[in-house]
């Protein structure tokens, strides 16, 4: 998926094919596991890392893991990463990864946003699904390049059901309105039904619902996330960007 470059001002986004900017530069991780990480400054780092990753194992079939993190980017912070990645390779076994990742980004040079979604499958009757959402606030006028995108893969795989979406808000301009504990609870409560609905159990492949279904219920999340941002920051208008991949 190509990237998109945003020339923000306030209350405004303007989309641009753009090329993918690359380079790593290093900067705190949230660490995946359960819970809640607020990072309030993020100043003298290049990059901000929020990632999930689900992993299931023959001793412990099914994994789930969630993170929730959110961070202040201030002007020498311009890259941020938000990824959610399951593999499941042993049979039986589901693993299930969600990453919610907010960045308020205060600075006024270029930035990066990267958002990604993967999973990946290699054994029988098993699953993986993944859910990444990142939400990049533009605070000043200036130019942001953003990628969302999701990978799923069944790899030498029977009776599998595997999934992955990303979905990405940017938000330019508007007050300085932050999301709410309980905003971020129904968020993640959300993504954790969405992970679950893209990918039923394996035992019920017989039921798994069509893409253009799934599709549906990716977007009906979708709407549902845009909802609870817009009425948590105040913003006038969101930028979004879904992707939805099935393993095949």
């Amino acid at each position: 998926m190509h990237s998109r470059k945003l020339i923000t001002s306030a209350g405004t986004v303007s989309l641009v094919t753009g090329a993918l900017l690359v380079g790593m530069i290093a900067g705190p991780t949230a660490a995946a596991g359960s819970g809640h990480t607020d990072i309030d400054h993020l100043v003298g780092v290049g990059r901000f890392d929020t990632a999930s990753s689900a992993i299931p194992t023959a001793a412990q079939p099914t994994a789930t893991d969630r993170v929730d993190a959110t961070a202040h980017a201030g002007r020498n912070a311009p890259k941020s990463v938000a990824s959610a990645v399951a593999t499941s390779n042993c049979d039986g076994c589901q693993g299930t990864a969600t990453t919610f990742q907010v960045v308020y980004v205060d600075g006024s040079g270029p930035a990066l946003a990267d958002n990604t979604a993967t999973a990946w499958s290699s054994c029988v009757s098993c699953g993986a699904s993944s859910v990444s959402v990142q939400l990049v606030v533009v605070r000043r006028a200036q130019t942001i390049t953003v990628n969302n995108r999701a990978l799923a893969l069944n790899v030498t795989c029977t009776g599998c059901s595997t999934s992955a979406a990303a979905i990405q808000f940017v938000i330019a301009g508007g007050n300085r309105r932050e999301l709410s504990a309980q905003a971020h609870a129904l968020i993640d409560q959300i993504q954790t039904e969405l992970a679950a609905s893209i990918a039923p159990a394996p035992q019920s492949n017989s039921r798994r619902l069509a893409t253009p279904q799934l599709e549906s219920l990716a977007t009906q999340a979708a709407d549902r996330l845009q909802n609870i941002i817009v009425s948590g920051t105040g913003a006038a208008s969101v930028q979004r960007s879904i992707d939805l991949k099935l393993g095949g």
